[in-house]
């Protein structure tokens, strides 16, 4: 944006004294929903649910492997969801380094 000189041609714009609030029923306007999303059978609108999605264990783990996060980062992004009451109660948020199973045979105790 650059600064507009004022002029008899382009007065300094005041604003208005009086506002009224409208009636917010005569403009609602009507949400289309795109064809595609019409056919998909889990697709459902929903204006008036405030409620927030829990995630499920499933959904957290789907969710960390989309975005290829490293051990500490999902730890992290599982706390701070946790810490904002934004996932399932049985949840679990903790990662197990399992890479020894796979030499478990060859050794002994």
């Amino acid at each position: 944006m650059r600064s507009v000189l004022h002029s008899e041609d382009l007065p300094i714009p005041h604003l208005p004294t009086h506002l009224t609030v409208e009636d917010e029923s005569e403009h609602e306007e009507a949400t289309e929903v795109p064809k595609e999303a019409q056919d998909d059978a889990t697709f459902e609108t929903s204006t008036s649910s405030c409620e927030p999605h829990l995630l499920s264990q499933g959904e957290l783990n789907d969710f960390v492997w989309d975005l290829e996060l490293s051990k500490k980062q999902a730890e992290l992004l599982g706390s701070r969801l946790r810490g904002w009451t934004l996932l399932q109660k049985d949840t679990k948020v903790c990662f197990f380094c399992n890479r020894q199973e796979e030499f478990q045979d060859f050794s002994s105790e």
